[in-house]
């Protein structure tokens, strides 16, 4: 039983039920205590869902929209209860959706949704405006009409800094909740919205396009290493680990320092490739470090330490 249809029978333990409280409660049922006014009138008048109203056994939560009094209050009704007043076409969008797909840096706080009829957004939500929202930029997410991830992303980039649009874009692709593919056909159908020349330009690091490819990123962990004092490591050193012939970034007695472009290392087959890789390395003794675009762009600091540690070597 939910949290409504709960709270709600409590209430009436000890009294005659009615039988539009009976039908208050089935169609509660799975909506968090929450009901619309046309569902109401199915089995009111309209008098009688203003005596509700009035009398407080019912609160207003957005236009014609109210919850039974005694089922929780949490941002996953109100949510909800957006979803219910907006209707139809509407779809969850922006940092609701970000919440809702799970992204680390957005938390439960402001109601946004995007519509593409007229309506006067109720207090305490925001919402945007458009002709039209594709098929493919709208999913369904425990029951709710959703932006998908790669629309999100590109919601949130007008209005969001740089780090955390990176750090958000990185999430969705290491988890699989969209694609670099998802992504440019998202960025392609958005044209010239607020915000769209950043995620183009992340995804150009992340691919490669206009970024360093593998052998740029090699040169320049080269260069931070011989800038830290270091020994040269070999380039392109080939050695024999799990029956195959592998070639090394860069090779150090006993480590390895693997210079990973995202493009060169995403997908199933590459997935599989780089553990099966890792692992023919460490069997072979070999202790192996990745460094990354953003590693080395945001905290090469970090990756020198660590290399002193593998190297067994003191700054």
């Amino acid at each position: 039983m939910n949290d409504g249809h709960l709270f709600c029978s409590i209430q009436l333990q000890g009294r005659h039920v009615t039988e539009a409280e009976k039908a208050a409660m089935v169609l509660t049922e799975g909506r968090l205590g929450l009901i619309s006014r046309d569902d109401a009138l199915e089995f009111l008048n309209v008098r009688q869902l203003q005596g509700r109203i009035t009398s407080g056994a019912w609160a207003r939560v957005f236009p014609s929209v109210y919850r039974l009094v005694g089922a929780p209050v949490t941002w996953r009704q109100r949510v909800l209860a957006l979803a219910m007043w907006a209707g139809k076409g509407a779809v969850l969008s922006h940092r609701t959706a970000a919440v809702l797909h799970g992204f680390d840096s957005f938390s439960e706080g402001p109601l946004e949704v995007t519509m593409t009829g007229p309506a006067r957004a109720p207090r305490g939500v925001k919402v945007f405006r458009v002709a039209a929202l594709a098929p493919k930029d709208k999913i369904e997410l425990d029951d709710l009409t959703v932006t998908s991830a790669a629309r999100t992303l590109i919601d949130l980039s007008a209005a969001t800094d740089l780090i955390t649009l990176r750090a958000t874009i990185d999430q969705a692709l290491r988890e699989k909740k969209a694609t670099l593919e998802q992504l440019e056909a998202a960025v392609s159908r958005a044209k010239r919205r607020p915000g769209v020349i950043d995620v183009r330009k992340l995804l150009a690091e992340f691919k490669g396009d206009g970024g360093p490819t593998d052998s740029e990123l090699e040169f320049l962990s080269l260069s931070l290493i011989e800038s830290a004092g270091l020994p040269r490591p070999k380039v392109q050193w080939s050695v024999v680990a799990g029956r195959k012939r592998r070639r090394l970034d860069l090779f150090f007695p006993g480590v390895v320092v693997e210079a990973d472009g995202y493009a060169s290392h995403a997908g199933i087959d590459a997935f599989e490739d780089d553990r099966a890789r890792n692992n023919s390395l460490t069997a072979n003794n070999l202790r192996v470090l990745h460094w990354t675009w953003h590693a080395l762009h945001d905290h090469p600091d970090e990756l020198i330490a660590q290399l002193y540690v593998a190297l067994n070597l003191r700054r």
